[in-house]
């Protein structure tokens, strides 16, 4: 999932590229790219740029296949909440305000510190 949300946000990209994305070695990343070549999720064609490299981009499927795990992954989770006691989902509302005024960068509110 990781390798097709880099391409989701880099568009088609050089293998080198990618392993420099994900911090993670080129053999590591082509190996990965292959096994995601067999599952049709990704496609690689000639760089127009550099004929000795290629472009590694999603495919319809690949595109596909984030938002399907997305779904199934919130399903889960609001399978759970739905079982948690209202004052739990009450502190998790407040968590989640404050956690995205840091991720954001917005300033905490006086009465939130």
């Amino acid at each position: 999932m990781r390798l097709m949300g880099r391409l989701d946000e880099l568009g088609p990209t050089r293998i080198s590229e990618l392993a420099k994305a994900d911090r993670c070695s080129q053999p590591t990343m082509s190996n990965l790219v292959q096994r995601q070549e067999e599952n049709g999720w990704v496609l690689r064609e000639p760089d127009p740029a550099d004929s000795r490299a290629s472009l590694i981009s999603l495919t319809p499927a690949g595109r596909a296949e984030p938002d399907r795990a997305r779904h199934e992954a919130g399903q889960a989770i609001a399978t759970r909440l739905r079982q948690l006691p209202s004052t739990d989902l009450e502190t998790l509302r407040a968590a989640v305000t404050v956690m995205h005024q840091i991720l954001t960068l917005e300033p905490l509110e006086e009465s939130n510190r």
